[in-house]
């Protein structure tokens, strides 16, 4: 179990779980459409978005795919992989 800090109206922070278990579908980031606005870093309401070496990347394990990185995202370069 990972330990993650929240802004949280009824308590200072939460312990987080796997919860990339709870999407349908993966959700990605195509590195060759991403202009790194880091939109999606800001946006993600479980900081599943990580900023490492020059590159955002989805942890997959604590991604909901709740797709609010999706819609942020400036360049479309995030989306859910359907079909796998």
């Amino acid at each position: 179990m990972t330990k993650t800090e929240f802004i949280c109206a009824v308590g200072k922070e939460l312990n987080i779980i796997n919860t990339g278990d709870w999407k349908m579908y993966p959700v990605v980031i195509d590195q060759e459409k991403c202009v790194k606005c880091s939109m999606c870093f800001q946006y993600c309401p479980t900081k599943s978005v990580k900023y490492v070496d020059g590159t955002y990347f989805i942890n997959p394990d604590f991604c909901k795919g709740c797709g609010v990185c999706i819609e942020e995202c400036r360049s479309n370069a995030i989306d859910f992989v359907k079909g796998e």
